[in-house]
């Protein structure tokens, strides 16, 4: 099955969503936002640290610390996030799992996945951590849809 990102990703986001407007300037603790995101905490305090190493979050040492954003989060992309978490390659590998796949010896869907990479990668560049805090605070109205993404 295609993942767009791994499972440690999928609550990285999840977690970061369920900052409140005081924690986006501020620190916060793992246990608050995987409480919140219902979320398992000892595997996202892993996670963390990959964001921490990426320079997307800072570790506050000490009884009030926790973990603060680096950056605010309308300048945090999904890509970005999403790569920090999974590595930089994650985008790169064959869209079937082959491990040989290229433009000289492509897959069966090499053609159509370059492609539709191309619009995937400029639409995760687009959308930002804020744009996913505020979809996830939006009233469940109905579908939500950002540019080219539907949550």
């Amino acid at each position: 099955m295609f993942r767009l990102y791994s499972k440690g990703c999928e609550y990285a986001i999840r977690a970061l969503m369920q900052l409140t407007a005081a924690e986006r300037g501020g620190t916060f603790t793992a246990k608050a936002v995987c409480c919140r995101a219902g979320i398992p905490e000892p595997f996202t305090r892993k996670i963390f640290q990959a964001l921490v190493q990426g320079g997307f979050l800072a570790a506050v040492p000490g009884r009030r610390g926790g973990y603060r954003l680096k950056r605010a989060p309308e300048r945090l992309s999904a890509r970005c996030l999403i790569e920090a978490v999974d590595g930089a390659q994650t985008f790169g590998s064959c869209v079937m799992g082959l491990p040989v796949c290229s433009d000289r010896g492509p897959c069966p869907m090499h053609a159509t996945w370059r492609s539709a990479k191309q619009h995937l990668l400029a639409a995760l560049e687009t959308i930002t951590l804020q744009d996913l805090m505020d979809l996830a605070a939006a009233p469940a109205a109905g579908p939500r849809t950002h540019g080219h993404l539907s949550g």
